[in-house]
C-alpha cells in the first residue's frame, strides 16, 4: 500500500538576489484531494455483500435479517431496493455482483436446501432456475468481460465440506454452471479477471488462484482468516474473516490494513473517492452490524 508523504517546505533567512523570487510554501492539499473522514454507520440488520457501483455512485449491500437488497449514497444515506425471497430454510445472503444491463445479482446461501440466486431488475426480484440447491452459496464474481463465476461448498455440519467454483450463464430466468475446479474445503469468496479466478478457502486459510484458460489451480498465499474477496484496481486482494483486513499481492505477499474491527465481512471499494467501504460484523447478540467506511489510498 503506497502512503501520501507530506513534505514541508522551509523558507531561507538570506534574502534573494537580481531576479529571484522568495521560495513559496507548498499549499496543503485541497479538501476535495483528500480521502473523507472514516465513518462507521449502524446498519438496520444483518449485512454481508458489498458491491460499488462506479458509475452511479452508489454502494449495494445485502440485508439478512429483513430479506432485501438495499443501497446507500452520499446524499441518500441508506435505502431499500428491493425485498428479496426468504426461503424456508432461512435467509442468508452472499455476493452481489451488477450486470452491464443493470440486473443486480444476489447469491442465496441456502443451508444446504435452497442455495441458488436472486436476479433484481426494476426492483423486482426473481429467484433463478436451474442450479443445485444443495450447494451453499456465498461468494459471487464477475470479471471486465462480464463473465460470471460462484463459489459453493457442501457438507453436512460437523464433517469437513467440500467446495468448488462454477462459470455462470444466464438466459432469463434460467442459470446454468459449469464447475472449473473442486477440491476446495468451505470456498466463500471469488474475485476473477479474464485470466484468473480467485478462491478464498475459510476452512484452509488460504487463496488460490485458478488459472484461465485451463483452470490450473496453484495457492497464492496463506493469510490469518478470510471471508468475501475483493480485487483492488491495482490486482491487489483484499479479504476479511476476522477483525483485520489481509491484503495480498499477486506475487503472495501478504500485510495488514490500518485498522481494527470484530469480523470483516463484505468489502467494496471506490477508487474515485479513495474510500474503503467494510461491512463489520458484530460479535455482540443484539448490536447492529456496521458498515464502515474508511480510507484507503491505493
Amino acid at each position: 500500500m503506497r502512503w501520501l508523504l507530506a513534505i514541508a517546505v522551509c523558507g531561507c533567512a538570506a534574502r534573494p538576489t537580481g531576479g529571484e523570487q522568495p521560495a513559496r510554501p507548498v499549499p496543503p492539499p485541497t479538501e476535495a484531494a483528500k480521502p473523507p473522514a472514516d465513518i462507521a454507520l449502524s446498519l438496520p440488520g444483518g449485512g454481508n455483500a458489498l458491491w460499488w457501483d462506479a458509475a452511479g455512485a452508489t454502494l449495494y449491500l445485502t440485508d439478512s435479517n429483513a430479506s432485501a437488497l438495499m443501497t446507500w449514497t452520499d446524499a441518500g444515506g441508506l435505502q431499500a431496493a428491493s425485498a428479496l425471497p426468504a426461503g424456508a430454510a432461512g435467509v442468508s445472503l452472499g455476493g452481489i455482483v451488477r450486470r452491464p444491463d443493470g440486473t443486480l445479482l444476489v447469491a442465496n446461501f441456502g443451508f444446504g436446501t435452497e442455495g441458488g440466486m436472486f436476479a433484481v431488475a426494476s426492483g423486482a426480484a426473481t429467484a433463478l432456475t436451474g442450479l443445485d440447491p444443495a450447494r451453499r452459496r456465498v461468494g459471487l464474481a464477475q470479471d471486465s468481460e462480464g463473465a460470471l463465476y460462484s463459489v459453493y461448498f457442501v457438507g453436512t455440519r460437523g464433517a469437513t465440506p467440500s467446495g468448488g467454483v462454477s462459470s455462470l450463464t444466464i438466459a432469463g430466468t434460467a442459470a446454468t454452471e459449469a464447475e472449473i475446479a473442486s477440491g476446495f474445503h468451505k470456498a466463500v469468496g471469488v474475485a476473477a479477471t479474464p485470466t484468473a479466478v480467485f478462491v478464498a478457502d475459510q476452512t484452509d486459510k488460504a487463496i488460490f488462484k485458478i488459472a484461465v484458460p485451463g483452470y490450473a489451480v496453484s495457492r497464492l498465499a496463506t493469510v490469518p482468516a478470510v471471508d468475501l474477496l475483493l480485487l483492488l484496481p491495482g490486482g491487489d486482494l483484499l479479504t476479511g474473516g476476522g477483525p483485520t483486513i489481509s491484503r495480498i499481492t499477486q506475487r503472495g505477499e501478504v500485510s495488514t490494513l490500518p485498522g481494527a474491527f470484530e469480523q470483516v465481512r463484505g468489502l467494496a471499494y471506490d477508487a474515485r473517492g479513495k474510500r474503503l467501504f467494510v461491512i463489520d460484523h458484530s460479535l455482540t447478540v443484539g448490536l447492529p452490524d456496521k458498515l464502515r467506511i474508511v480510507r484507503l489510498v491505493e
